[in-house]
């Protein structure tokens, strides 16, 4: 089984580096992100790809942006067997399964007028330190994050027939933790972790531990 891991926004690949170590995994920067060089246009057309690229069983595990990501593709790909969705939010611009709206905006606007602080605050917010990932690129992965902002998945992921594990830490200051349960009682086949955690569980747990796996 192929395992596939995409990271969140404003992050790289090198937050999985706790996982480097599992055989017949692939580790993808995000565009605009880590040593990512590749075009974008659209969520719906880097999905494709991905899609496109996945001719074998596969596992993915998607945390937060890249949770999206993984929703998508799999509705996409019957290649994709499993889904662990860490910090997923179905709709992120809405207070009770993302983040409040007026947050968003304040963000995205304390993005253009100082995108580095806002980044590595963001950061500190969402995992309690610092980390060592390269700076995204500025303009591109802000039209990301509007891609992002405007996915709603609250209705399609009923969609969804992969085993999905949704795990989220509970004191996650980025989603709100019903989204977890939101998600729950809309994928058929799905269970929930909730972990004292924030919302980068897996630098405290391991994952595949967490599945018994």
């Amino acid at each position: 089984m192929k395992t596939v891991f995409i990271h969140g926004w404003g992050f790289s690949k090198n937050i999985w580096k706790d996982y480097f170590y599992i055989d017949n995994a692939v580790f993808l920067d995000l565009p605009f992100h880590g040593e990512s060089r590749e075009s974008y246009n659209s969520i719906n057309e880097y999905v494709k790809k991905i899609s496109d690229s996945l001719t074998e069983p596969t596992t993915i595990v998607g945390w937060s942006l890249g949770s999206t990501i993984a929703v998508l593709t799999a509705l996409q790909n019957p290649n994709v067997k499993n889904l662990i969705l860490v910090g997923f939010s179905p709709k992120f611009n809405d207070e009770n399964l993302g983040s409040d709206p007026k947050t968003v905006r304040a963000f995205m606007y304390n993005l253009n007028k100082d995108f580095e602080n806002t980044v590595f605050n963001f950061r500190k917010t969402a995992g309690e330190k610092e980390f060592n990932c390269p700076l995204p690129d500025k303009r591109g992965s802000i039209e990301l994050l509007k891609d992002y902002i405007n996915t709603d998945l609250s209705d399609i992921i009923e969609d969804l027939r992969q085993k999905t594990f949704i795990i989220h830490g509970i004191n996650d200051k980025i989603v709100n933790m019903n989204a977890a349960l939101f998600c729950k009682k809309k994928i058929k086949d799905s269970e929930v972790i909730l972990l004292n955690s924030h919302h980068i569980p897996f630098i405290e747990w391991d994952i595949f531990e967490l599945l018994g796996e």
